[in-house]
């Protein structure tokens, strides 16, 4: 147990103190199961052990001391296999083992308090119930209810987290029965998924055909949004904000005959496109550096379509990554609307008059989605768009998103993630 700790502690002082994104923070790491299990099951907690800590402490011990606790507390709280002695002695020796022997004594008895169930949680009737429970601040349960009522948002929290991953078939090097026969031969359960795709754990099996260009993970409200676009093979099409570039491969396989331009504002952005399409043998995408901000008039009423999928707070994939909450704020979304508005005036002058657009985030709160579609109709490059009913959706949810007036808000469920998807059409 105390080798997995140890790791755990590794990757989350990555996370919590380096600012690494929880994915990230494993690259180039040697890190068992458990010990993942440990980081996301902190991360997933994270208020709910804040909560708990708040309590049992004076004062806040520094960093590695802080997150050792964290670790503790998770494993305490829902390693049901391990006894409890057990964890608290080996976060204990993990202590020491990382030279920091004099708060060992520390970690002990704050650990036992919480093992011995010396501390309460809220009641139902109390504000932060939602918050504590279901371990998310109190400004986002706030938020979402304001938005959306409480019985969605609480459904919406109810959901559990999956450790299943969704991926999508390379049309151009498989078909579905090619991979559902390597899936069985490696024997790797699965399920067929809304979109074509398939809902499996990320096995080495799994792995070895994403190496090859057989699959790609790709979430279904991400494929939507492509499917939204509506787009006609042989259509000039765009990517805004593209990497890593699943959208506009996606976009390449349902268009293979299309010219599509994939484009981010960064170098090591753009290599990310690149690698992606070469992983899965894409001939008709162009990976360019280009800042969706500013004008390029070359690029001036050239499109077809074009796909904005704006940068955004990320809320709608905290089951993903719960670490969203560690680096977003209510107040960053201001800073991000300002962006997203630039971003969709500006491309729309790349759309062709009678050309379509789509804009899209995977976030769940209007400032960044409608409020932002709305501002830019009542522009004066908005007002050559209108929004366009989207189609495609009739097999998706039961069909909850067929009657749409252009606009849809998927919530985070199953193998979903949250996502705004709008569509919008230039006058001819």
């Amino acid at each position: 147990m105390r080798k997995h700790i140890g790791q755990a502690l590794r990757i989350l002082t990555k996370v919590f103190t380096d600012g690494t994104y929880s994915n990230m923070a494993f690259y180039g790491e040697n890190v068992s199961d458990m010990a993942t299990r440990l980081v996301y099951g902190v991360l997933e907690e994270n208020v709910k052990i804040d909560y708990i800590l708040a309590q049992l402490l004076e004062k806040k011990p520094k960093n590695s001391i802080y997150y050792l606790l964290k670790i503790g507390v998770y494993a305490l709280c829902n390693l049901t296999d391990v006894p409890k002695f057990a964890i608290v002695s080996e976060c204990v020796e993990t202590c020491k083992a990382i030279g920091k022997g004099g708060a060992s004594g520390f970690v002990n008895a704050v650990l036992k308090k919480v093992a011995d169930g010396k501390y309460s949680l809220p009641s139902e009737k109390d504000e932060n119930y939602l918050s504590v429970t279901y371990s998310k601040p109190q400004w986002f349960i706030d938020k979402m209810i304001a938005q959306y009522g409480k019985d969605v948002t609480l459904a919406m929290l109810q959901e559990p987290v999956r450790d299943s991953e969704h991926i999508r078939v390379n049309s151009r090097l498989a078909t579905c029965q090619d991979v559902e026969f390597l899936l069985k031969k490696s024997k790797t359960p699965y399920e067929k998924s809304e979109v074509g795709g398939y809902i499996v754990r990320a096995t080495d099996a799994v792995g070895r055909m994403f190496d090859k260009g057989l699959v790609t993970y790709q979430s279904p409200s991400s494929m939507l949004a492509v499917v939204a676009l509506g787009a006609s093979d042989g259509e000039t099409l765009l990517d805004v904000c593209s990497a890593p570039g699943g959208k506009a491969v996606y976009m390449s396989e349902l268009c293979p005959h299309s010219h599509i331009t994939a484009c981010d504002i960064h170098e090591h952005r753009v290599a990310l496109i690149q690698k992606y399409k070469n992983r899965m043998h894409v001939p008709n995408v162009k990976a360019i550096k280009a800042d969706g901000t500013v004008f390029d008039e070359n690029m001036c009423e050239r499109f077809d379509g074009v796909l904005v999928d704006a940068p955004c707070s990320c809320f709608g994939t905290y089951k993903k990554h719960p670490d969203v909450f560690l680096t977003r704020t209510d107040e960053s979304e201001e800073d991000i609307s300002k962006t997203q508005f630039a971003i969709i005036s500006n491309v729309a002058k790349y759309v062709k008059k009678g050309g379509e657009m789509v804009y899209s985030t995977c976030t769940l709160f209007k400032e960044e989605n409608e409020d932002i579609v709305q501002e830019f109709l009542e522009s004066e490059i908005g007002k050559e768009f209108s929004l366009e009913k989207i189609s495609g959706l009739k097999d998706v949810d039961g069909g909850k998103y067929v009657d749409n007036d252009g606009m849809i808000q998927i919530l985070p469920h199953a193998e979903y993630d949250g996502f705004y998807i709008a569509k919008l059409r230039r006058a001819k």
